[in-house]
């Protein structure tokens, strides 16, 4: 169920970019999204899934697949303060590894994060930076980013390029890449101990969406990711990179 649930979220984060400056207030959409991710862990296989998407695009309230929020001011404003929420859908299963060591670690649950972003619309993109928490109390680890996008539209279509870096807790870090001592001793020492550090990830993006039709929307997005610094040395990781793709399609009220 986490398998599905995430890669609604990757959807999800496709149908943002046909929303701009000028979206028409109180816009729904409803549609479905297929997705493929490949996971940073070892022998643990990519997933590909197909999966129903729903949004709304408001004055000031979005909600957007799994994720939502608030805004302070109207949508479009030069500047403007939002608070969100998003279901963060990293998770580790063992038994889901092809690898007898990893199967012996703990599970990695999915949560709940929940933030503040401070939001600057410029002639030269949008900036966006964010501070938050997990409200879901799984790991209890802080989080922020920094990302900026350069939303490039026509009559019925935008493309998006974006990039950024995120920068996560010691408590987040560790749920996700961290090795107890006691799990390295259940792997009889195939897999150290490691302790995380503050660290995080360069992201690179591109989104898309277009019209074929007044009220049908075709969306797409590709994203790379770049763990990095002390993450790189976590015995759970097989590579340090991974690429992301989806493509959907929505009937917009």
């Amino acid at each position: 169920m986490n398998k599905v649930i995430s890669r609604l979220i990757v959807g999800a984060a496709a149908l943002t970019v046909a929303v701009n400056a000028h979206a028409q207030i109180s816009q729904w959409s409803i549609g479905a999204a297929a997705a493929y991710s490949p996971s940073f862990y070892k022998d643990t296989p990519s997933n590909t899934t197909v999966i129903p998407m729903i949004g709304y695009e408001g004055e000031h309230i979005f909600l957007r697949g799994f994720s939502g929020g608030y805004r302070l001011y109207p949508i479009g404003a030069p500047q403007n303060i939002i608070f969100r929420f998003m279901y963060d859908p990293r998770t580790f299963q063992p038994e889901d590894s092809d690898n007898k060591a990893m199967q012996q670690l703990d599970e990695r649950k999915s949560s709940v994060l929940g933030g503040v972003s401070y939001q600057m619309i410029t002639h030269v993109g949008i900036v966006e930076l964010t501070g938050g928490t997990d409200i879901g109390r799984t790991h209890n680890g802080l989080y922020a980013e920094a990302a900026w996008r350069l939303p490039i539209r026509g009559k019925g279509w935008a493309i998006t390029p974006s990039f950024g870096y995120s920068y996560n807790s010691e408590k987040l870090n560790n749920h996700l890449y961290g090795v107890s001592v006691e799990e390295s001793k259940r792997t009889n020492g195939v897999i150290n101990q490691f302790d995380a550090d503050w660290d995080g990830q360069f992201f690179i993006g591109l989104s898309t969406y277009f019209h074929v039709a007044p009220n049908i929307r075709i969306t797409g997005g590709l994203r790379y990711v770049n763990l990095e610094g002390n993450l790189e040395d976590s015995p759970m990781i097989e590579h340090t990179t991974s690429s992301t793709g989806n493509v959907g399609i929505a009937y917009v009220f």
